[in-house]
Order: C-alpha cells, then structure tokens, then sequence
C-alpha cells in the first residue's frame, strides 16, 4: 500500500515482466531477443486495433502492427544469418 505523496513507479511492473526472468544461480536477467520483443508487440498492437473504439485509432494500432511485425521478420533474418 502507498502512502499519500510518495513517488510510485508506474512501470515497474512492465519492466520486470514475464519476458525478464533471473537466473537461480547467478541472479544475471536474461533479456528476451528482438525477435520475441517485436514480434510480442505486433501481437499486443493487433489487439489494441481490435479494441479501437475509432477508426483513427484502429489504423494507428493497425500501422503500428505492421511496423513491428516487419521488425520482428528482419531480426529473425538477423538471427538465422548470424548463425
């Protein structure tokens, strides 16, 4: 519970979310790769055009969508090479 007046970090819980998770042993956070990260916010954009109440802001989550679906299929490209 917070007291009135003290400073609360309203991101504190996406920035240690599902995606992050520590080690046991060494406490290291291993990172999701980009590829995961682009392609869950393609996901969560898609869902937001869904939920649209406008169509102004169904074409912005769509477009947004798009953006980083093409981003996600770029860092696995990315990643195939480099293996």
């Amino acid at each position: 519970m917070c007291r009135a007046g003290t400073v609360v970090d309203i991101n504190l819980s996406s920035t240690i979310g599902p995606h992050l998770e520590p080690d046991q042993t060494s406490g290291a956070v291993a990172v999701e790769s980009n590829h995961r990260y682009y392609a869950r916010r393609a996901a969560e954009e898609r869902t937001a055009a869904q939920r649209s109440m406008t169509a102004a802001a169904r074409e912005w989550h769509a477009k947004l969508a798009m953006q980083f679906a093409a981003r996600a299929s770029a860092a696995l490209e990315e990643t195939a090479s480099a293996a």
